[in-house]
């Protein structure tokens, strides 16, 4: 694989093409992701043709939202354009589009690999972006971890829009306003997966003894919130502010796994305190699972980032061909006070590795073999050569 990818903040049409165009050089695009903010809304049908034009992708996928990720470069609240192309040899690129209808129409596991125009025996590497008015892009999560067992599959929800029918999702040279397209990749070469969920660990971990839906009662046979509480006693004052402030729960997806670190959690929301005595959560739990409570701020999202990238570099043979990099629109500037702080880290880690992406209203990705739509994380696919 051949990998590029380029970054433009320029407001005028014509200029946003040509230096896009020019910034991908001399890859020619087997397979290209385009991102463009909000503010090129009048001219998303455009800007897209004229890059058909240009550059004559073979197959093409995008979206419009709230800011992009270039490759030295995070835009945020301005105007904003990337393009990833990938010049391949010997890889399959299938594009699709899959719609709320589909999902009630397609019942057989030959239905879903008819449309999205693989074979679970290739394995095949999904790239989606979804637009979240529109389809139950969750269902579809569900069904093709089912469908196509050992696939990865990563991607970012549309976040370009407010209300429903604003978003754009790019398929080829067409433009939708609802589904979810998306690109099945398959043939030599190799991918890995980063998921940062920006949360570190306070307390122990407890097993779920009693639960309900969405609620944890009990925590090794005590009162869920009892335990929280001894939690928040016995912590630092700094973590006290957090546990008051941005509380989470990691379950544990991997019980084999022990002991449990980073990336070893799916970390979900507290939404509130059940009947004085349970925990709501926004997931739906049972008894025998293991949790232990979580807080965010900066310095957690930072450290957690470098320890996953870091322990990603020791586990590597040899260095990535590029990126997609798909960032909650709540991380950025918002949370670390500096700007292109996610796509830093990647470029010291990864100095000759070229990554595009976009700040999305979610973030899928891989935690423990399963996909899952994550909230205020960084999901990233790192491309090797076979």
């Amino acid at each position: 694989m051949k990998i590029a990818s380029t970054l433009s903040t320029a407001g005028e049409m014509d200029r946003v093409v040509a230096e896009l165009c020019e910034g991908v050089g001399d890859v020619r695009p087997d397979f290209a992701a385009l991102w463009l903010t909000r503010h090129h809304g009048p001219t998303y049908e455009n800007l897209v043709e004229k890059l058909h034009e240009r550059l004559a992708p073979k197959n093409m996928i995008g979206c419009t939202c709230a800011g992009v990720i270039g490759p030295q470069r995070e835009i945020e609240d301005a105007p904003g354009a990337v393009l990833w192309v990938a010049e391949t040899t010997g890889v399959r690129v299938f594009p699709f589009v899959v719609d709320q209808n589909d999902l009630r129409t397609m019942k057989t596991a030959a239905d879903w690999q008819d449309r999205l125009g693989v074979n679970p025996d290739d394995i095949p590497t999904f790239i989606i972006l979804p637009d979240p008015f529109s389809v139950q892009f969750d269902v579809c999560l569900r069904v093709m971890d089912e469908v196509f067992p050992g696939s990865v599959i990563v991607g970012g929800v549309a976040s370009g829009a407010r209300s429903p029918g604003e978003n754009r999702l790019f398929l080829n040279d067409q433009i939708l306003r609802q589904g979810m397209v998306g690109v099945a990749l398959t043939g030599p070469f190799r991918v890995s997966t980063l998921v940062s969920q920006g949360c570190r660990a306070v307390g122990a971990s407890f097993v779920i003894t009693k639960a309900e839906s969405n609620v944890i009662y009990e925590l090794g046979g005590r009162d869920a919130y009892a335990v929280l509480k001894d939690v928040h006693d016995r912590a630092s004052a700094t973590d006290q502010a957090l546990i008051r402030s941005a509380l989470h729960v990691g379950r544990v997806i991997d019980e084999h796994h022990e002991p449990f670190g980073p990336g070893d959690f799916l970390i979900r929301n507290v939404a509130g305190v059940v009947e004085n005595r349970g925990l709501a959560v926004t997931d739906f739990l049972r008894a025998g699972q293991t949790i232990q409570f979580h807080v965010r701020d900066s310095a957690s999202a930072d450290a957690e980032m470098r320890t996953i990238l870091n322990r990603k570099v020791g586990q590597m043979l040899d260095p990535p061909v590029g990126g997609l990099l798909f960032n909650c629109n709540g991380r950025g500037e918002n949370l670390f006070q500096e700007k292109d702080h996610d796509i830093g880290l990647i470029n010291n880690v990864f100095p000759a590795c070229p990554v595009g992406g976009f700040f999305a209203g979610g973030e899928i990705g891989p935690v423990g073999g399963k996909t899952f739509v994550h909230g205020f994380t960084s999901s990233l696919i790192l491309f090797f050569n076979a």
